[in-house]
């Protein structure tokens, strides 16, 4: 271990500002990185987790229950209906929802899942394609080149990942994309869900999704009550050269009323929320908020 590089680590780990400040001493967790896509990827597919995403079984039981929702609310006759998914990661549910016989898009910017995803749609032959598009900076001819489509899904809480102002664009440019009466299902973190004391952990790991090394991996949970966002710092220090690196990532929380509030805005009205479909835990699923959009006759 390089002693300098130690001491460097120890300095920066106490001179860290603390608490952070949201959204700006944290953004996101390198997703689009090459390395680390891949080492999420395993995660992704882990049977034995519902860390990332769900097991398949879960994953065939959320489709099950997506299907009888749209049965119930896309008008009659609606075939073959077209669902985007926006932050596919590995295109799990991409791909069961083909299966069933529905056309699918789906968008993310991580590598590693993107490749996984149109490599299984390939083999498999279905009807699924697959974006490599940033959700907070869509390229200017989005809605031609994904739309129409009867459907929007955003699973898993993704959606808190963004600041307001940016989730408020990301709407406004999403929902058109939608047809008249379209569906958008949003799975979000309830208020009540978000830890507000400051907490911290450490744990020795021979890798993680952050180093394929062995390292200690330091972890800070901060929230702050004036924005109502929770905050999570990542330190890890290599055992071996003792280098630390560091990232963070930001969660808006949202009372039910701001969400309702906050979708009406970009023209999603008629919402209905729905418990957990599966009920496998409080931390791996969590309830949805199912919204249309209101008819404007200027749809695809």
């Amino acid at each position: 271990m390089n002693q300098q590089d130690f001491t460097a680590a120890i300095a920066s780990l106490a001179a860290a500002r603390r608490p952070p400040v949201p959204w700006r001493d944290a953004q996101q967790l390198p997703w689009h990185d090459p390395a680390f896509s891949q080492r999420m990827l395993k995660v992704h597919l882990d049977q034995a987790t519902h860390m990332a995403s769900r097991s398949r079984e879960v994953i065939a039981q959320h489709v099950s229950w997506l299907q009888r929702q749209l049965d119930t609310l896309l008008p009659a006759g609606t075939t073959p209906v077209h669902v985007l998914d926006l932050g596919c990661g590995p295109g799990l549910y991409c791909h069961e929802l083909a299966r069933l016989g529905f056309r699918v898009t789906g968008c993310d910017f991580a590598p590693g899942p993107l490749a996984y995803a149109q490599r299984i749609a390939t083999e498999d032959r279905l009807d699924c394609r697959f974006l490599d598009v940033d959700l907070t900076d869509l390229p200017h001819d989005f809605t031609a080149r994904v739309g129409p489509v009867d459907a929007v899904t955003l699973w898993f809480g993704e959606f808190h990942s963004f600041m307001p102002a940016v989730a408020r664009r990301i709407l406004q440019q999403i929902v058109p994309v939608l047809t008249d009466s379209g569906v958008f299902v949003l799975e979000y973190q309830p208020y009540d869900l978000f830890p507000q004391r400051p907490s911290k952990d450490w744990q020795a790991c021979q890798s993680s999704v952050f180093s394929d090394d062995p390292h200690l991996w330091l972890k800070e949970y901060y929230w702050d009550a004036a924005t109502e966002v929770e905050i999570q710092i990542h330190w890890i220090l290599d055992a071996a050269t003792g280098q630390l690196a560091r990232y963070g990532q930001c969660h808006q929380a949202y009372r039910d009323c701001d969400l309702v509030r906050l979708f009406a805005e970009a023209g999603l009205i008629d919402p209905a929320f729905h418990p957990p479909i599966v009920g496998i835990g409080e931390q791996f699923e969590f309830p949805l908020l199912v919204t249309r959009k209101e008819a404007s006759g200027n749809s695809f």
